[in-house]
């Protein structure tokens, strides 16, 4: 081992907290032989792709993505916790005399909320659920999302959580992830053995690796001018420390739990032959893996969950709602009333196929939990 791979171990062993912006300059320049002023921009670059997400105007926004759209008979408790020193937003829909407890992870770009009806489908199923909103994003604090790596800090610390808490006592717990989510659902496995069941929809395998995966499509100009990847190690190592280490492989080989992967077999945004996790399926050990594929209206990033009849309205609005938004000739209460006509419910309606496919997964695994 070199003198510069020793300090990197160190700095990453004495990861707590975020480093500040001159520390960080300073270290990379040393790891990784880059002047300070190519450091810095290659900061700024990662930076600007990872920056904070807030909630959309509901009143224009299509589909049952706020609690106020829910079913009322869904009742909600708001629970906070930590993730390094910063207070994430958690959601607890309670059941009665539950199977299990489930927690819903969301994508990047969206927060906990934006999947209230794959919520809805496990209260009815017979789970309580616990979803959150990761870091920089709606309710939770934070003015960045930090990083590919960071959904699994945060759901790493959202076990823990749940983990200690009296309410969640005793229930197995099965986790559901979509995209960003689901990469982490896959990966915190080994390290939660009151898991007992998993699935992951349009994940991909490796929030390492992904920004230089994606390429232009993430970094758009300032991938050619290159966030190199040499500063993309170093600085992922000190703003993740291990959890750079994670991955869906070596999550899902760190366990003998059931697994289903579910992959449109058209996505734009995680390729199913690229970056997704089923491309990775020939190294996976386990025995307890299903695989689930869409295509045609279904196979899409999102309309993967969805139901047919769901994802046939979505496309068939597409434009209008598009044009709708940029009509600069509308007045905004003439926005709201087109949305006003739209069927939130089918709009947002989940893939039955799929879920049923995961509650009896999850049935299964819950039944034998001890």
């Amino acid at each position: 081992m070199d003198g510069s791979d020793e300090k990197e171990n160190e700095l990453i062993k004495k990861r707590k907290k975020p480093f500040g912006r001159a520390r960080i300059i300073a270290a990379a320049v040393a790891l990784t032989g880059l002047s300070a002023a190519a450091v810095a921009g290659a900061q700024l670059a990662y930076d600007a792709i990872f920056g904070r997400y807030e909630r959309p105007d509901y009143a224009i926004t299509a589909g049952v993505n706020c609690f106020s759209r829910a079913k009322n008979t869904l009742e909600r408790e708001l629970k906070s916790f930590y993730s390094d020193g910063v207070r994430l937003q958690g959601y607890y829909y309670p059941t009665s005399n539950p199977k299990g407890l489930t927690v819903v992870c969301h994508g990047i770009h969206a927060g906990a909320d934006d999947y209230l009806p794959i919520i809805e489908y496990m209260v009815e199923s017979g789970y309580s659920v616990f979803s959150f909103d990761y870091k920089g994003t709606y309710d939770s604090d934070g003015d960045s999302t930090v990083g590919m790596c960071e959904s699994v800090v945060d759901l790493d610390h959202a076990l823990e959580y749940i983990e200690s808490e009296r309410d969640f006592k005793g229930l197995p717990i099965t986790l559901i992830g979509h995209s960003w989510g689901g990469y982490a659902a896959a990966s915190v496995l080994p390290l939660h053995k009151r898991v007992v069941s998993c699935a992951t929809i349009a994940a991909p395998n490796n929030g390492y690796k992904l920004i230089l995966e994606k390429g232009d499509q993430y970094g758009g100009a300032l991938a050619s001018t290159g966030i190199p990847e040499v500063f993309l190690n170093v600085y992922q190592k000190m703003l993740f420390g291990k959890y750079t280490e994670l991955n869906a492989v070596v999550g899902i080989n760190g366990t003998d739990i059931p697994v289903l992967i579910a992959h449109g077999k058209n996505d734009r945004i995680i390729d199913v032959g690229l970056q997704s996790i089923c491309s990775h399926k020939y190294e996976l050990r386990s025995d307890n893996v299903e695989y689930y594929y869409t295509s045609g209206v279904q196979g899409g990033h999102d309309t993967v969950w969805h139901s047919v009849a769901s994802a046939e309205y979505q496309a068939e609005l597409e434009k209008t709602i598009k044009a709708v938004k940029k009509n600069k000739s509308m007045s905004y209460d003439e926005k709201v009333a087109y949305f006003n006509t739209i069927d939130h419910r089918l709009y947002s309606e989940v893939n039955g196929e799929l879920f049923d496919k995961i509650v009896a997964m999850f049935d299964r695994a819950c039944g034998e939990y001890d």
